[in-house]
């Protein structure tokens, strides 16, 4: 009897032997890998989209001047534009109207010719700004109008709204511009136009009287275009900023109408 009891054990024994070397080794602890990170929509994708279809018009008209009236004989030169006369005026606009901003500049600028002269490059953006905007004679509760969003998005602007739009286009493409504060000597009135720099020197760009005068590419429009110190003394009143070193007169060419 004992016998069969020390047999029944090692027979026990040994199955539990042959279960331990039958199961496999245990491996390496698995180590958790990374998971990439889920991408997020661009919430105002459709805003850039929708500031780019807006500006193209205005752009291939731009573009479209600019290639029947070339002024490749004139320099390239200029100064860098001045980070310290940067269009401040963010905080008026939502977050929205900002992005809606950017993108239409970037746009504006990315399709400026590269190899057009100075006085080419400054033309085609306030060309683009002219096409864009019109004066605003109505009074209206906000201050859209003053600023580079009232201009190019929604199509008005009173002065300022030209000057600081042209400033900040500028700002985009580095060319230097700078804000010029004065009145409009035949009624007294706060006004304001630009300061350029091409390469024989500084010249006055008011572009809300272009814009008045005539269509792009007119005699017209060049009138209040890269004028000189002598020319805005003229029916320019006191302003603060300047003086225009140039003395090239750019507002009529032989042959242009």
């Amino acid at each position: 009897m004992k016998k069969k009891i020390f047999a029944l054990i090692l027979a026990l024994a040994a199955a539990l032997t042959l279960s331990a070397c039958s199961e496999p080794a245990a491996g390496p602890p698995e180590v958790a890998r990374p998971t990439a990170p889920e991408l997020t929509a661009d919430p105002y994708a459709e805003v850039r989209a929708q500031a780019a279809a807006d500006m193209s018009g205005a752009v291939e008209e731009a573009l479209a001047v600019l290639e029947s009236q070339p002024r490749d004989d004139l320099g390239t030169e200029t100064e860098p534009f001045d980070s310290g006369y940067a269009w401040d005026g963010f905080d008026d606009l939502t977050e929205e109207q900002q992005v809606y901003l950017e993108a239409a500049a970037d746009y504006i600028v990315e399709n400026m010719p590269e190899n057009a002269s100075t006085y080419d490059k400054y033309r085609y953006l306030a060309y683009v700004l002219c096409e864009r905007a019109s004066y605003d004679y109505q009074v209206r509760e906000d201050n859209l109008s003053e600023t580079p969003y009232g201009a190019l998005a929604e199509g008005r602007a009173v002065c300022f709204g030209y000057v600081y739009s042209m400033q900040y286009l500028c700002e985009k493409a580095d060319l230097y511009c700078v804000p010029i504060e004065g009145v409009a000597s035949w009624n007294g009135e706060e006004h304001g136009w630009n300061l350029a720099m091409l390469p024989e020197g500084s010249y006055y760009m008011d572009i809300t009287w272009c814009d008045q005068y005539g269509p792009i590419g007119s005699v017209a429009w060049r009138e209040m275009f890269m004028v000189t110190e002598y020319r805005m003394l003229g029916d320019h009143g006191d302003w603060e900023g300047g003086p225009a070193t140039g003395t090239e007169q750019y507002w009529s060419w032989a042959g242009v109408e």
